[in-house]
């Protein structure tokens, strides 16, 4: 359950975020190309049950992500899994100034967030924000692509659609930066020339009289009355702004102090493991076989990263002193489909207790996903007792 709703609430950022970068691509054309495509790609986000469900997606996708980091043993891992635990934890800081300057542009405000608008404060008000923006840009689809990489690289139809993954995933970020930097030379070139006519105009406009004293006063009162409530417009952002960092500030400390707890609080007692084809090693317990192996620096595959999808780091139980957990619903599923005996587990889903455990790895660790598909299909004919397809053709 928590497997899949992280994936399904991932999916629905990552589409999101893909049609973003894809609609700032019309800048290559021009800010109006963008403000075009804004209703079909965009603006559509912004409305009705889509907005709730990117909502829901966005708070659900950030609290499993803490609870994944809450239930990890060890923070040693592959540097797929740190690369997007990091950018992970990184993007709520760099995208809620964003976020929040968005919405209230719209609701505080009460102006339309248009694009002409927006690259205008990213690159003519405030350039470091734009610049933020770039490096937002790389950390949420970094992030994204590892997730989706490792859901999409173990399925069989894999091999088939990746040679058109491949080039999208580099075209989609590059051009829209691409659309990005040609949007905003086109917001400064206006900036300027509306300077350079504002400059022409107070030089030639001749006023041939002059306000009164009253006029004047009632002027810089109105003048005065728009600052006070600009002031308190943007205290009100600042203040909203800081409020959800402090939130998500508060959210990831408190995961990483009841982790502290929990692995404090866990048995220090020791298990050694026994691989069949060498070696012998010992880890604390309460971690998982497959996080063993990886501390100890044992070779294992596991194409999904421990995620008990593919079934790669599946070994043969020989001997244990201690009674080993229950298998999880998707370890279940998974061995299932594999049609695995009952004396074979996956590394990721079983821990360890005390005492001795001897195991025999059953797949090559360097095994890659065609690999995994190939020795899939090979062992569904073996259990079937179907021919080989070289043997059906002739």
């Amino acid at each position: 359950m928590v497997r899949n709703l992280r994936m399904l609430s991932g999916t629905v950022l990552f589409v999101f975020v893909t049609l973003h970068l894809l609609n700032m691509a019309f800048g290559l054309i021009s800010i109006d190309a963008v403000e075009t495509a804004r209703t079909y790609l965009t603006a559509p986000w912004s409305y009705g049950p889509v907005f709730v469900l990117l909502m829901i997606s966005m708070i659900v996708h950030m609290v499993l992500g803490l609870y994944s980091l809450y239930r990890r043993s060890t923070l040693r891992m592959s540097g797929y899994d740190g690369s997007q635990l990091i950018f992970g934890l990184l993007i709520m800081p760099l995208l809620a100034s964003h976020i929040v300057g968005i919405y209230a542009t719209k609701y505080i405000f009460e102006a339309d967030p248009t694009y002409r608008l927006i690259l205008s404060v990213f690159w003519v008000s405030s350039p470091l924000e734009g610049l933020r923006q770039v490096f937002v840009v790389v950390v949420v689809w970094v992030h994204g692509i590892i997730g989706i990489f490792s859901w999409m690289r173990i399925k069989p139809w894999w091999e088939r659609v990746s040679w058109f993954i491949y080039p999208l995933i580099v075209a989609v970020p590059v051009v829209a930066l691409l659309g990005f930097v040609d949007a905003g030379n086109q917001v400064i070139a206006e900036a300027e020339q509306a300077a350079q006519e504002y400059a022409a105009y107070v030089e030639t406009e001749e006023t041939e009289e002059e306000l009164s004293e009253d006029e004047l006063r009632a002027e810089e009162e109105a003048a005065e009355e728009r600052r006070a409530l600009n002031n308190e417009r943007f205290a009100l952002t600042y203040f909203i702004l800081w409020m959800v960092l402090a939130v998500y500030a508060a959210m990831v400390v408190i995961t990483l102090a009841l982790r502290a707890w929990r692995l404090r609080s866990r048995s220090q007692r020791m298990a050694t493991i026994n691989y069949v084809d060498g070696p012998t090693v010992e880890a604390k317990v309460g971690l998982s076989l497959l996080e063993m192996s990886r501390i100890n620096e044992v070779a294992h595959a596991n194409l999904c990263r421990g995620r008990g999808r593919c079934g790669t780091c599946r070994v043969r139980v020989v001997e244990s002193e201690s009674e080993l957990n229950n298998p999880s619903t998707v370890e279940v599923a998974t061995l299932a489909r594999l049609g695995s005996p009952q004396d074979v587990r996956l590394a990721c889903q079983i821990c360890p207790q005390a005492g001795s455990l001897t195991v025999e790895r059953l797949v090559s660790p360097d095994i890659a996903p065609r690999d995994m598909v190939l020795n899939q299909k090979a062992e569904a004919r073996a259990r079937t007792g179907a021919p080989a397809p070289e043997m059906a053709d002739a």
